[in-house]
């Protein structure tokens, strides 16, 4: 252990050296700083009334600052709490950081470390965003007494290490010395005897460069003040000597005074007149050296302060000339951006009227495309009805087929142009949806209806299997062409005499339907590309039907716009089940 020279050393040292004091007697207020927290607290007041926050804080912190005082730690941390709320509100990083660390030593003071560890982190937190190497020096060190306090050894020898390392940076003699004192207190509470006398070795050291460098400058003031007095003393003593000589003079010319002065040439009575003289010479040698080495330090005083006065004029000239060259290249480059902005707004406007116009031709298309070229489609489908019901039995058998497959490509070709209609308008953000209560069966068997001789054709079951009385919340028109689509797609890959299920359940708060075909199937590559249309492209069905590939793509905008989703599974040369999503109603 420690010899107890080595302890008292150390005590000090940290008290002296952190802040920290030892647990003082608690004071009562004098009448006046009575007063003063009285005043305070009124100003403290009428400060809060007009949202001067930051005199309000201030007046806190007077409080604060009085009961500090009288060692009343508890009834000081109030006022501080209250300072570092309003400083937080206005902003005020720095007096936030200032009030932490008092804090931090005021909970210290009252022995309450976790508070007080708090504060000092924030402290250094602050301190570091600030990047000043002294106040995080010190916030270190503050919380290294706090870790000593509640036994983290580890922590506190962090925080010092940290310290020292900036001390060593900064070259700075007496931040490392405050290190090494608080690291060998440090290892002596840890129970690492030679690793604190190591450092309080260091400390010492340090310490002792600390006191011969105030020596120092101690004895070069006196020096210098020596010199002030001597040569004070000179200058008197040469009036003096100026005196005598000239009563000497007066006495030689037969003047007689009898002064106080004449009593002291006594002194040089025993020297004859030549030495008189050569002494008085060389004294006059003496004042006019003197003088001459005064007038030389005066002109190196005068020097230097036209020296530094030219480098702070010279400083400020070029600080002027950076400022107005940045002011003038800032205006070049708001000029420039404003001529671009202004050529940008230009280019704008004719891209809107362009805009314009290619919105207009394209309805005019989007006109013609749904009238005259769906009309004719839907004259032919009805023909095709007519002959089926009235004249088919009298058509030749090479005719039907003929009629057939005119009425499965036309079929194909109404389907085809309503879902590029339909994906247009879901491009230019022209559909809304009307949500309200649909029944999946009539839309399911309505479906079936409408596409059943296409089935037939290929001797394809189409097969309902979803109640009669579910029902989902969707848009009426947007789901029928959704399943439309999921129908047909699964009549065209599935092959001759195949089967098509329709299946629908309630799951959660959603409604299920599937599509469910015995078909050809897909690959994974196939599966990732379904709702691209950049990457997905059309393919033949089984049976050579043509497509667009717009069909699944199509189905997944209207689902997502209906609030629901679409999932696609598939295995190749077995089949395909695509999964749709809708809300549930409320009622279901």
């Amino acid at each position: 252990m420690y010899p107890i020279k080595i302890y008292c050393s150390l005590f000090l040292i940290i008290l002296v050296s952190f802040g920290f004091q030892l647990k003082a007697q608690v004071l009562p207020l004098s009448r006046s700083d009575s007063g003063r927290v009285i005043q305070f607290q009124s100003q403290y007041e009428n400060f809060i009334d007009v949202n001067n926050y930051k005199e309000a804080s201030r007046m806190m912190n007077e409080i604060g600052f009085i009961y500090w005082n009288y060692n009343q730690y508890k009834r000081a941390i109030p006022f501080y709490e209250k300072s570092l709320n309003l400083n937080i509100k206005i902003e005020n990083k720095n007096g936030s950081a200032m009030i932490h660390n008092n804090l931090g030593m005021l909970y210290a003071d009252a022995e309450e470390y976790d508070k007080a560890l708090y504060h000092f982190t924030q402290t250094l937190a602050a301190r570091r965003v600030q990047k000043e190497p002294y106040s995080i020096i010190s916030s270190l060190i503050n919380r290294s007494v706090v870790y000593n306090n509640i036994k983290k050894y580890n922590l506190a020898l962090n925080d010092l290490d940290e310290a020292l390392n900036l001390a060593r940076e900064l070259n700075d003699i007496k931040q490392m010395a405050s290190t090494y004192a608080m690291l060998s207190e440090t290892y002596e509470k840890a129970g690492n005897v030679d690793e604190s006398l190591k450092y309080f070795s260091l400390y010492k050291s340090f310490h002792d460069q600390l006191q011969k460098k105030e020596v120092t400058k101690l004895a070069s003031d006196l020096e210098a003040e020596s010199l002030k007095k001597q040569l004070a003393e000179s200058m008197a003593k040469t009036k003096e000597l100026e005196l005598e000589k000239n009563e000497i003079k007066l006495k030689e010319s037969g003047k007689q005074l009898l002064t106080a002065k004449q009593k002291n040439i006594n002194l040089y009575q025993d020297l004859t007149n030549a030495e008189m003289i050569v002494g008085l010479q060389k004294r006059d040698l003496l004042i006019e050296k003197a003088n001459a080495e005064i007038a030389q330090a005066q002109n190196t005083v005068l020097e230097k302060e036209n020296k530094y006065i030219f480098i702070i004029t010279s400083i400020i000239i070029l600080f002027v000339l950076a400022i107005a060259t940045i002011v003038y290249l800032n205006n070049v480059k708001i000029k420039k951006q404003n001529e671009q902005l202004s050529k940008q707004n230009q280019e704008i406007a004719e891209q809107k009227e362009q805009l314009t116009i290619s919105n207009d031709v394209k309805n005019k298309i989007f006109s013609i495309i749904a009238h005259d070229l769906r009309g004719p489609i839907a004259s032919l489908q009805s023909f095709f009805v007519i002959i089926e019901e009235d004249y088919y039995d009298d058509i030749p058998e090479d005719l039907k087929e003929i009629l057939n497959q005119l009425k499965t490509d036309n079929a194909q070709v109404s389907t085809i142009l309503d879902n590029l209609l339909n994906w247009a308008k879901t491009q230019m953000a022209e559909l809304k949806p009307k949500i309200q209560t649909v029944n999946i069966h009539d839309i399911v068997e309505e479906n079936i209806n409408l596409l059943q001789r296409i089935a037939e054709v290929k001797e394809i079951v189409l097969i309902n299997e979803v109640s009669a009385q579910l029902k989902a919340s969707s848009d009426i028109e947007m789901t029928k062409i959704v399943m439309r689509n999921l129908i047909q797609n699964a009549i065209k890959f599935t092959k001759a005499r195949g089967t098509i299920k329709i299946q629908a359940k309630y799951s959660g708060e959603n409604v299920e339907i599937v599509v469910i075909d015995s078909g050809v199937g897909m690959n994974e590559e196939k599966l990732k590309t379904l709702f691209n249309l950049k990457s997905n492209k059309s393919t033949y069905g089984t049976n050579k039907e043509k497509g667009t590939g717009l069909g699944l793509v199509l189905c997944n905008d209207f689902i997502k716009i209906c609030g629901g989703k679409l999932k696609v599974e598939s295995e190749l040369n077995v089949g395909t089940t695509i999964t749709v999503t809708l809300n549930k109603t409320k009622d279901a």
